[in-house]
C-alpha cells in the first residue's frame, strides 16, 4: 500500500509541475513572447504530460497483471489481458 501512495505522490508533483507550465505558457503568449520559446514549452508540457500517462498506464498494467494472476478462472484473466491491451493501444500515439 505504501508504493500506491509513494505513486500517488509522484503524480501529484508531476501534475503540479505541469499546471506550472500551462500557466506560463499561457503567460508567454500574453505577454508577445517568441513562438519558439513558446513551442519549447509547450513540447515540454506534453513530454511531462506522457510521462505522467506512462506511469499511470505501468501502474495499471502491474495492477491488471496481478489481478489475472490472482484469478480463478482463465476467462477473468483473459478479460484483464483484452482491458490491459485496449488501454495500452489507446494510450499510443
Amino acid at each position: 500500500m505504501h508504493e500506491v501512495e509513494d505513486i500517488k505522490d509522484n503524480l501529484d508533483k508531476r501534475l503540479k509541475r505541469i499546471e506550472g507550465q500551462v500557466k506560463g505558457i499561457r503567460r508567454m503568449i500574453d505577454e508577445g513572447k517568441n513562438c519558439q520559446e513558446i513551442l519549447t514549452q509547450v513540447s515540454a508540457a506534453r513530454s511531462a504530460l506522457k510521462m505522467v500517462g506512462n506511469l499511470v498506464l505501468n501502474h495499471y498494467a502491474a495492477e491488471c497483471l496481478c489481478n489475472s494472476i490472482s484469478a480463478d478462472d482463465n476467462k477473468t484473466k483473459l478479460e484483464e489481458l483484452q482491458k490491459l491491451i485496449q488501454t495500452i493501444t489507446r494510450f499510443a500515439d
